[in-house]
């Protein structure tokens, strides 16, 4: 999720941990756990190569198997810089912890997170919160503040960042409940509608888990739909994107390979003169007025031929500032109408 959930996070962590022991240096010192793993992204500032940011990202440091290892020096750094008031082995469960629970919350997203490496570059995602969710981070973040003004040998303190936990953890389990109740809607309306379909996949909007988007697959086409929770009408409507994919065979590389394995075969193709557009659909469409590839899907790679006949990727993955205010107003819209 974005840095402020996770530093949110890593801050509970620290305080469950260790706040009986060191007070609010283990808020502190959670924060930046919870931090750590996201450093990845200063490999990207000395590689430009949109495949190798791909594959960089959610990868060694969120795996659990090398959390598991790169935990031990941070644990014994610390152990030494404390002394006598915390044990190495708790050390160690702090640095652990603060790092799984990072990789485990992003997990949750659509994004996709090697969580396996190096048994599995499989990307897990479970779908049901958005990268930026207020409603699970202000509330969570409200808790671990206040335990700041507690003194760390109240047992009020505990009680709170506990109800934090509580909270927190209440939400995550409501987004699923959110997410099969959306999932049960597209299913009717595609039965009501006669669509044949080969499979379902839905994921949350940003800023809410009230719109979501649905990804319907069939054999030659995917079927885009929003769903409000909130929507008075139970109507859902459909829009066709053909798939495309035969347009691949001319640029057959690894390139294309990551970029496949990264939409989780969410995607679709688009020929521009000598241009291939590849749209990561898995977000959902973003911007629910437009049925044409470009308009509807912000997040997509431009594969060309450089002069030596080698694969060149390009990111597209920009909203102009101007394009922002329509950008929530149909957000909002589309949250509370149909």
């Amino acid at each position: 999720m974005d840095s402020l959930s996770q530093i949110v996070l890593g801050a509970a962590v620290g305080e469950a941990v260790l706040g009986r022991k060191i007070g609010n240096k283990a808020i502190y010192l959670g924060a930046l756990a919870g931090t750590v793993p996201d450093l990845d992204i200063i490999s990207s500032f000395f590689n430009n190569d949109e495949i190798f940011k791909l594959l960089a990202h959610r990868s060694y440091t969120h795996a659990v198997f090398y959390q598991i290892f790169y935990s031990i020096p941070f644990a014994f750094l610390f152990y030494h810089i404390f002394k006598k008031n915390v044990s190495l082995k708790l050390w160690y469960l702090f640095w652990f912890l603060g790092f799984f629970t990072h990789a485990l919350l992003d997990c949750f997203t659509t994004y996709g997170t090697q969580l396996l490496l190096p048994f599995s570059n499989y990307l897990v995602g479970f779908n049901n919160i958005a990268v930026v969710d207020p409603f699970y981070t202000i509330p969570f973040l409200i808790f671990v503040v206040a335990c700041l003004f507690i003194d760390y040998k109240n047992p009020t303190r505990v009680k709170v960042i506990t109800i934090g936990f509580v909270v927190s953890c209440s939400y995550l389990m409501f987004t699923f409940y959110n997410k099969y109740q959306v999932h049960q809607e597209i299913k009717t309306a595609l039965n009501e509608q006669k669509i044949a379909y080969k499979s379902i996949s839905t994921s949350p909007t940003l800023f809410n888990n009230f719109l979501w988007s649905g990804i319907i697959e069939s054999d030659s086409t995917f079927l885009l739909c929003e769903y409000s929770t909130l929507q008075k009408s139970k109507q859902i409507s459909f829009y066709n994107f053909p798939k495309n994919q035969n347009l691949e065979v001319n640029y057959k590389s690894n390139a294309l390979d990551v970029l496949k394995w990264f939409s989780q075969g969410k995607y679709i193709l688009e020929k521009q003169k000598d241009t291939l557009n590849f749209y990561v659909i898995k977000w959902g469409r973003q911007d629910y007025s437009k049925t044409n590839y470009e308009k509807s899907f912000r997040f997509y790679y431009k594969l060309s031929r450089n002069i030596n006949g080698n694969i060149v990727v390009k990111a597209e993955q920009k909203f102009k500032r101007s394009e922002l205010k329509n950008a929530f107003r149909q957000l909002y819209n589309r949250i509370f109408y149909n």
